[in-house]
Order: C-alpha cells, then structure tokens, then sequence
C-alpha cells in the first residue's frame, strides 16, 4: 500500500496546485505510480491566516476538484503543513490542523537553527495539548541546523517524514540514509507541488530505500502509515 503523508495537490490554495486542471494532472501521475492515498497538506502559516480561514479555504479547494476525481485517483485524506511558530503553543484549536481522522499534525520546522526554545515549544504541544506529530521532511533541516540539534527534536515522542525528491540527489540521500538507519523515520511523501517541476515519484523513492534496506523497511513505513491512519499513539507506531 502506498501512503503519501505530504502533498500540494489541492489548487489555487498555496504554491502547490496553480488550478483544478494541475490538481488533476498531479493526481493522475499518483494513480500511475500507484499510490493509494494522499494526505493534502498545503501550507499553514499563522502569522498570515487564520486557522478557521485556512481550513475554510483548503475544504472549499477540495470542493473544487471533487467533481473531477477520478476512480483510479488515491483517496485523499484533508490535513495541513504547519509552520511551527511559538505563537501556536498552547492554542485550543491547534487539534483542528491534524490530518483527517487522525491527531496527527504535520508539522514543518522553521528554516533557522533549531534551538532550545523550538524544541521545548514541539514539547509542550506534545505533552501539555496531546498533540501527535509527524515533523516534515526532516532532511531539509540539516541546511540550518546540526544533527545534535536535529536528533533533540526527533528524540522527542514525534515521528519523521522525509521526502522521495530528498532520495534520488546524491546529498541529501544520504542524509536520508542516516536518518532511517537511526530510526528517525516513519513514513514517505512527495512533497508535491506543481507538474513543471518533474517532482519524484513516491515509487521512485521506495525503490532507492529497497535497494539500500531491502523491502523490510518499505514494510514498516507501510505499517507505521497505517497504524497513523487509525490514529494509534506514538508508543504503539514505535513499539
């Protein structure tokens, strides 16, 4: 079964899907590689919206191409990407950015040094508002930050995504490598955004994980995926 847990696909919302026309072109190269459901993640930033008018704005972007979906298309499951800002610490209604019948929030890190004041941030959502959550693409933040400080914040109950585009460039895979091989990451996403930028397929990037990690560990993202979909909590997805 293939999971995409991060993906632009809904249009006209952010620098994803420019219109109806790509969100169905980029659902179409899903459904040819296979993938079975996608978690639409557009970008949440709460110093420019609300999160009642973002998620007014993402649920009528889905309306949009119900319509046009087609049998053969993944499921598509309602969720965000989440910048994380202190400001959002604490806020009562941050339970209402998680993925579609989950607690599952995704939750982006933002594009510094994580620090101290990040990670007991990512803490308290955690332990003081019951939050889950799946940091995204957690390769790319080793463009700002060390491993150390990567390492503390996965180290929290938290789980990682990382994202097929990061396997197929030589730097950044072996990134990725590293991160699997320390048990940091539990899921997959293509991270898609537009049809212009000839995006990796989902395919593309379990097939380089199988080739250096055998098949095992494509059964354990599978596993980890849906026992997310059923909301199970961090302990159970860890074992």
């Amino acid at each position: 079964m293939k999971l995409d847990f991060h993906s632009h696909i809904l249009p006209g919302i952010d620098d994803g899907a420019k219109d109806i026309e790509e969100s169905i072109q980029l659902l179409d190269n899903m459904a040819a590689d296979g993938v079975d459901l996608v978690v639409a993640t557009p970008h949440f930033y709460c110093s420019k919206t609300t999160i009642h008018k973002f998620l007014e704005r993402r649920n009528n972007a889905y309306e949009k191409i119900k319509p046009y979906l087609k049998p053969e298309h993944p499921k598509i499951l309602l969720g965000g990407e989440i910048l994380y800002n202190h400001a959002l610490v604490g806020n009562d209604d941050l339970d209402k950015l998680t993925m579609q019948g989950t607690g599952f929030m995704l939750l982006e890190m933002p594009y510094t040094k994580i620090d101290e004041k990040i990670i007991r941030g990512v803490e308290s959502m955690i332990e003081d508002q019951g939050m889950k959550i799946l940091v995204a693409h957690i390769e790319r933040y080793l463009n700002y930050t060390s491993y150390k400080s990567l390492c503390e914040l996965m180290d929290l109950d938290v789980l990682g995504q990382i994202n097929a585009e990061s396997l197929v460039h030589f730097k950044s895979r072996h990134r990725c490598f590293k991160l699997i091989k320390e048990g940091y990451v539990q899921v997959m996403g293509t991270d898609m955004h537009r049809i212009e930028r000839h995006y990796p397929s989902l395919g593309e990037g379990m097939d380089i994980v199988e080739k250096k990690f055998g098949k095992g560990i494509l059964k354990d993202f599978e596993k980890n995926g849906i026992a997310m979909l059923k909301d199970r909590s961090y302990a159970q997805i860890i074992g």
